[in-house]
């Protein structure tokens, strides 16, 4: 595993995406809330889940449609870890999640255009990304091929 800091890939956007996606759940196990940021440091699979007329349900269909967003996601997991630790922390000591149990969401975090594009785009795509992570945690890590 190449450690590789990329600014792209960050904790700002690692907040953005972990909030976005709780504002549709309200809660969020830990095992589950290390999926986001594979999930959107992706372009394509960011692009694809904010499209208006993409309405995925399930991982194993989307996994299996279309691979290609999913082939490095192991590396991606492994990269993402420190990040999506680190953005955790912080939106608990600012008062946005807090730990119980689970993450929970105290307060949304209003992304708008000051945020940038990105921000919007993983805000749109967080509905979609809500929905893969209605699955139960044993079949998300098994069909993202993430080993623990």
């Amino acid at each position: 595993m190449t450690n590789t800091w990329s600014g792209y890939n960050n904790l700002g956007v690692c907040a953005v995406a972990l909030t976005s996606v709780m504002r549709h759940l309200g809660r969020l196990t830990l095992p589950k809330a290390l999926l986001i940021m594979p999930l959107v440091m992706h372009d394509t699979t960011v692009i694809f889940l904010a499209n208006g007329n993409t309405r995925t349900r399930e991982v194993a269909p989307l996994v299996s449609a279309r691979p290609d967003l999913f082939a490095n996601f192991p590396t991606r997991f492994d990269e993402s870890l420190s990040i999506t630790f680190n953005a955790i922390q912080l939106l608990i000591e600012t008062g946005f999640i807090k730990l119980d149990d689970g993450l929970i969401l105290v307060k949304p975090l209003k992304v708008d255009t000051s945020f940038g594009n990105r921000a919007k785009k993983i805000e749109k795509a967080s509905e979609n990304i809500a929905a893969l992570l209605s699955s139960p945690v044993e079949e998300l890590y098994l069909n993202f091929r993430v080993k623990l």
